[in-house]
């Protein structure tokens, strides 16, 4: 799947979705930072990121942070809201080349913010090999287990 800036192109993307110039609270209500741009997917034309930048000042650039699209609430007028405090959003990973992060980039930057990639939801439309996984069927009750279980005959006394 293709990345590509939301204000690079002419991007047809739904007007809920266009937040840029909105701005990240965190979960103390605290302004974390300005949503400057969104990569979007090519294909789906859903915003995978949003691109914020932390420090900088005049011609000095930031640090710029990609937050997982799965990440962010509404939280009223011109604002996202983000489940954690900015000092966490800080210590982000960030891709070496922030407007084309690699899979194990984006791997990494998906684990920091504890939420699934959104690969995986795209998957999900498709097989994901779930079925393939056994999961043990829960017991009901005491006696399921003891049934099953044989005592061990001492051989001595089988002997005598």
């Amino acid at each position: 799947m293709a990345l590509t800036l939301a204000s690079s192109i002419n991007m047809d993307i739904h007007p809920m979705d266009n937040v840029v110039g909105y701005y990240i609270y965190d979960i103390m209500d605290a302004d974390v930072a300005e949503i400057r741009d969104l990569l979007v997917d090519l294909e789906t034309r859903k915003p995978r990121y949003a691109i914020i930048e932390i420090g900088g000042m005049l011609s000095i650039r930031g640090k710029m942070i990609l937050i997982p699209w799965g990440c962010l609430q509404r939280g009223g007028m011109s604002r996202m809201d983000i489940n954690m405090p900015s000092e966490q959003v800080q210590m982000a990973p960030l891709p070496l080349i922030p407007m084309e992060p690699t899979r194990v980039e984006e791997e990494s930057i998906h684990s920091f913010f504890n939420i699934d990639p959104y690969w995986f939801e795209d998957e999900s439309l498709g097989s994901t090999g779930a079925e393939d996984v056994h999961v043990p069927k829960p017991l009901e009750s005491l006696d399921e287990i003891t049934d099953n279980l044989e005592l061990e005959k001492d051989e001595q006394d089988n002997e005598g």
